[in-house]
């Protein structure tokens, strides 16, 4: 297990991020909502706590406990770690700063550090803040001194990467490419992004969270989780088997994710961004859901500040997930109402989210699955020679956007997804091979030699990879 969160390959729907149709479905009263949570805990998780809410109204409902053997959820009380649904309020606070003519989108990143400190592509071309705010900057997904090995603490793996760490992180960024070449998801860039808005803003990230964007919208409650952060009411985290973990801080990557919060006060945060009220964050809100990237994590994907959208469908949505929390929030912008899900593990809540938004939107058979990650765990892999393995080796592509990266190493292969953390392929057969972190199967094209393309099988669905 790494020390710094992994996504499941299904986490946010599968490979290929599934943005929902128009509801057509009746929506399930709160009882019925009550019963589905319950059902889902009878096989993953503590505790959750879900809204549905439009312009004027919240429901709420929640299910389990906020910790084992705690006291029940309390929607409006208990608060949960958001995760990267953070990256949102980011976006939202840097076009508040456009708007306060502080900052301009497409500003250099290096012109706000200091003096000395360069932020380039391969072609030296400046990486702007925009980039940064839609994940096409290519900067990886963590800096190169916060790797696993490189965290004092793995328990609380952020809490002492602080402004010297962070800077020190940049100057040994070395571009592989030009920006906007790719969509890649990055905690390194929405950390670095709100660290830069604080400092032009003479702001310590707590209060520039407080002062512009929860004081603003009536969100006090909403805590930044920097180290020594009073954690009042906070539910505690699980692990994906049910093992109570440590709460997470942040110091200068905190807008990679240090937010907490109940389930009614991002509903509230859902409802801002909807126009449901008036606050004086509405500019901002219009500017952020914007299309401001045509690269996004699917072909039908595009990326507003912070904000992963479907244009044609009118949505706007982001996921977050710590080691012990995992969260899910999505927008009907066109018919202005929204959902959530927070839960206290780690465990998959993406489709609960979008079958609240839409009850036409299938949900997971969850004992399918752990039945198939059982038979998976007992299956015995067969042993394949280094050399069989070495020209699997490789980059293949679903499109353009969404990558799986194969590497042979030590008579063992291992695959990552974009975005996502690296798990171990074990071998059915030379060109066959399944995962036992979560029920998949990878197969080789090819009866020998470099394999030019995959077959990856999950969850009913077949994609075919073309090695790059």
């Amino acid at each position: 297990m790494s020390t710094l969160p992994r996504r499941r390959l299904l986490q946010a729907a599968a490979l290929l991020p599934c943005l929902p149709r128009p509801a057509v479905a009746a929506a399930p009263n709160n009882d019925a909502v009550r019963r589905l949570l319950a059902e889902r805990l009878r096989h993953e998780g503590v505790g959750l706590a879900v809204a549905r809410f439009d312009g004027s109204t919240v429901d709420l409902a929640a299910a389990g406990p906020s910790r084992q053997g705690g006291d029940a959820i309390d929607p409006a009380r208990h608060r949960f770690e958001i995760g990267s649904i953070t990256k949102t309020m980011v976006g939202v606070l840097l076009a508040d700063a456009v708007l306060r003519r502080e900052l301009t989108l497409d500003q250099p990143v290096e012109s706000l550090l200091p003096e000395g400190t360069r932020l380039r592509d391969s072609a030296d071309a400046p990486i702007r803040l925009v980039d940064l705010a839609t994940h096409r900057s290519g900067l990886p997904r963590l800096p190169g001194n916060l790797e696993p090995t490189a965290v004092p603490n793995p328990a609380d793996p952020y809490a002492a990467y602080d402004d010297a760490a962070l800077l020190a992180g940049v100057r040994q960024f070395k571009a592989t490419r030009p920006r906007d070449a790719h969509w890649d998801y990055s905690n390194f860039g929405s950390g670095l992004l709100a660290w830069v808005i604080a400092r032009q803003a003479r702001l310590s990230l707590p209060e520039l969270f407080r002062q512009r964007l929860a004081q603003p919208l009536g969100l006090t409650g909403m805590e930044w989780a920097a180290p020594g952060a009073a954690g009042k009411d906070s539910a505690q985290g699980h692990n994906p088997a049910g093992q109570p973990v440590p709460a997470w801080h942040f110091l200068a990557l905190g807008g990679a994710g240090a937010v907490r919060a109940t389930a009614a006060e991002l509903a509230r945060y859902g409802q801002a961004a909807l126009g449901g009220f008036e606050h004086p964050l509405r500019g901002a809100f219009d500017l952020a859901l914007q299309v401001h990237s045509d690269l996004g994590p699917a072909p039908n994907a595009r990326m507003g500040l912070g904000w992963m959208l479907a244009p044609e469908l009118k949505l706007a949505t982001h996921d977050g997930g710590t080691y012990g929390f995992s969260s899910s929030l999505w927008l009907n912008l066109g018919e202005r109402r929204g959902a959530l899900v927070l839960a206290n593990a780690m465990v998959m809540v993406n489709d609960l989210a979008r079958h609240l938004l839409n009850p036409s939107q299938p949900l997971r058979d969850v004992a399918a699955e752990k039945q198939a990650q059982v038979a998976a765990q007992q299956q015995a892999a067969l042993a394949v020679p280094a050399q069989a393995l070495a020209p699997l080796a490789g980059v293949y592509a679903l499109n353009p956007r969404f990558k799986l990266t194969v590497r042979a190493q030590g008579g063992e292969l291992f695959a990552q997804a974009t975005g996502q953390g690296e798990f171990a392929l074990f071998a059915k057969s030379p060109r066959l091979f399944f995962a036992r972190v979560t029920p998949l199967e990878v197969e080789f094209e090819g009866a020998e030699g470099p394999a030019p393309a995959l077959v990856l099988r999950q969850g009913g669905q077949v994609l075919r990879f073309v090695k790059d």
